[in-house]
């Protein structure tokens, strides 16, 4: 049987778009973006970016074909790409960038350390055990901490040793594997000498730079992406609550109520803590004593933000993002683009409907002043005209 390239998925990806239109109902009408892009750029499956120093932005790659770039860096302005850089054709996470490289992590087992100017490999450095492992093991993006790059490896399947592996940002030197209990329910975050990690088993946990656990706490269930601010870790959980935890010590600083989990990262501004649920809603509650200060409802279950651009609230529900563990499934459609104001107000609404030319959108967020979408084939910086009211 011949193989089947990158090439032959993008040639058949319209053919199948459209004839599943047609049986949906939606017609075979062409729609492009509902929502005016700055620029758009083929780039397979992009990973949510990063703003690195030279005014450029650097997005990863899940494409699994050989020759697609791994790591892709564009002129924010323009659109134009300034590198790339090839990796062994596999899956990769997202990426990590400070003020010299840019880290990724590739489901080979390899994280490398790329010059974010140039594109050139700077280090290697190779875990074992991973390249077995299902694709979600290079879901999350490796977290910087102190002088450590630290590598979250943790698949949905019990065909990998779920641990945090740490290395020198510098030279690739690894300097400690700790291993987990559970596999990694969201994005783990870093505090000033630490890597804060939530666990599908219910337990959040602190790794210090040393490779040490210093706490851990059982929360009862997944947990979403961590944000840490002020001292304090914020997540949203599936026993239908959003958290504030005290980094150094791992206390309970206080606790609201939700409707359902939350998958994305909660958003911390201008004193509130804003969070996305799978409930149906966008929620803000008080920083300091998780008051909540109001909700709104949303068309679909937030799979992606809120972000920040401007002083507006963006966020992307419905989609075919899923969530680990036992969250339930979010519904495919609609997939949904809003805006709203800071008091909960929802401004814009943007519908993905019909065949787009660049695939399902997978996620939207702010990089830099800019805000981008990544869908199944392309990448798209959207203009700030969207923030404005209609």
């Amino acid at each position: 049987m011949p193989s089947w390239t990158r090439r032959d998925t993008l040639k058949t990806l319209p053919a199948l778009a459209v004839g599943l239109s047609g049986c949906s109902g939606l017609g075979s009408e062409d729609y492009s973006l509902p929502l005016p892009p700055s620029w758009t750029a083929q780039f397979m499956q992009p990973t949510v970016g990063v703003d690195a120093p030279g005014d450029m932005v650097v997005f990863g790659s899940e494409s699994p074909y050989d020759g697609d770039p791994m790591v892709r860096a564009f002129d924010p302005e323009s659109g134009e790409t300034q590198w790339t850089a090839t990796g062994p054709g596999e899956p990769s996470s997202p990426v990590a960038a400070d003020d010299d490289y840019a880290y990724i992590f590739s489901k080979t087992g390899t994280v490398f350390a790329l010059d974010h100017q140039t594109g050139d490999h700077v280090w290697e450095a190779s875990i074992p055990r991973v390249n077995l492992a299902d694709l979600g093991v290079v879901q999350f993006a490796p977290v910087l901490v102190d002088d450590l790059v630290a590598v979250p490896v943790s698949g949905t399947e019990d065909d990998v040793v779920d641990r945090v592996v740490g290395f020198t940002r510098s030279e690739g030197t690894e300097t400690f594997s700790t291993e987990l209990p559970a596999s990694i329910a969201g994005a783990p975050a870093s505090d000033p000498s630490g890597v804060i990690v939530p666990l599908l088993d219910g337990t959040l946990l602190r790794v210090d730079t040393d490779g040490a656990e210093t706490w851990n706490i059982d929360l009862g269930g997944p947990m979403s992406d961590i944000s840490v601010a002020n001292g304090t870790a914020y997540v949203g959980c599936a026993t239908e609550s959003v958290f504030a935890i005290d980094i150094e010590t791992g206390e309970l600083r206080w606790e609201s109520e939700i409707e359902n989990t939350v998958m994305t990262r909660p958003l911390v501004a201008d004193g509130r803590v804003f969070v996305g649920g799978i409930d149906y809603y966008l929620y803000a509650f008080d920083v300091a004593s998780g008051e909540r200060l109001w909700r709104t409802e949303t068309p679909n279950a937030i799979t992606s933000g809120p972000t920040m651009v401007d002083g507006k609230l963006v966020t992307l529900s419905g989609g075919n993002r899923r969530p680990r563990g036992p969250t339930g499934t979010v519904p495919f459609s609609p997939t949904v683009f809003s805006v709203h104001d800071v008091d909960g107000t929802r401004t814009n609404d943007y519908r993905f409907e019909g065949y787009l030319d660049g695939g399902q959108p997978k996620w939207a967020a702010a990089v830099g002043d800019n805000i981008y979408i990544g869908q199944e084939w392309q990448l798209a910086q959207i203009t700030t005209e969207v923030l404005d009211a209609e």
